[in-house]
């Protein structure tokens, strides 16, 4: 991978990427206001099962399959991988959360010149699906794209938790420095998982996305 497709990962992992990606939070808010995350070990632990029986088994193995299909021009698997993620988001927060990410990152692409995005600008699409389109576009290497899409999620389920449990920065870092490990197994066994093993297993995280949706008070986007 070129210097120049890693400059162009680190622009699309960063948390001034203009998608969004801040104003959710995945039921965490609702997680630290039940008191099932208080502290920098629940933290911890919360993003964790998130990463193992989520990502490891939805998001990763999809991108991967958009990844290739954007590489083969293969737009018949890229609508079907598409609408699978969507019909696989549980609550119509989560589901609200990929799309306007997804439609904001095509929209980006489109004024950077990735002229593919346009398809993606006029319909519902998931944030895996414009975000594999960038990676194919700018040659960058599936593995290394994959570990920066799910670097990014930790760090902004990080971010976000440090904001509501409350913790300090310090915490927030010994956090990412011990998801550093996971991430990577996960994103390996993730990019080796069979199609009929993809799905997600959280429902502790649906229901605290369901009751944020009416959360009296809150500080992220339902």
């Amino acid at each position: 991978m070129s210097k120049l497709s890693l400059l162009q990962l680190l622009r699309i992992c960063s948390p001034t990427l203009p998608i969004g990606s801040y104003a959710y939070s995945q039921g965490l808010e609702t997680a630290c206001h039940n008191e099932y995350v208080t502290d920098q070990e629940s933290l911890n632990k919360w993003i964790k099962g998130l990463l193992k029986n989520s990502l490891e088994y939805l998001d990763i193995p999809i991108f991967s399959r958009l990844y290739d299909a954007h590489i083969n021009q293969n737009n018949e698997d890229i609508r079907y991988w598409n609408d699978y993620v969507l019909a696989s988001r549980e609550t119509s927060e989560l589901l609200l959360e990929d799309t306007q990410m997804g439609g904001a990152l095509a929209r980006l692409l489109l004024d950077l010149g990735i002229d593919e995005s346009t398809y993606w600008k006029k319909n519902q699409c998931s944030l895996l699906t414009t975000f594999s389109l960038a990676c194919t576009k700018w040659e960058i290497e599936k593995k290394i794209a994959t570990q920066g899409l799910v670097w990014s999620w930790c760090e902004n389920q990080v971010g976000i938790g440090v904001k509501l449990v409350p913790l300090g920065q310090t915490s927030g870092q010994l956090i990412l420095s011990d998801l550093m490990q996971s991430i990577d197994n996960c994103v390996t066994s993730g990019l080796d998982i069979e199609d009929d093993l993809i799905g997600a297993t959280c429902p502790g995280a649906v229901m605290a996305s369901m009751q944020h949706e009416q959360q009296y008070t809150r500080l992220f986007r339902s």
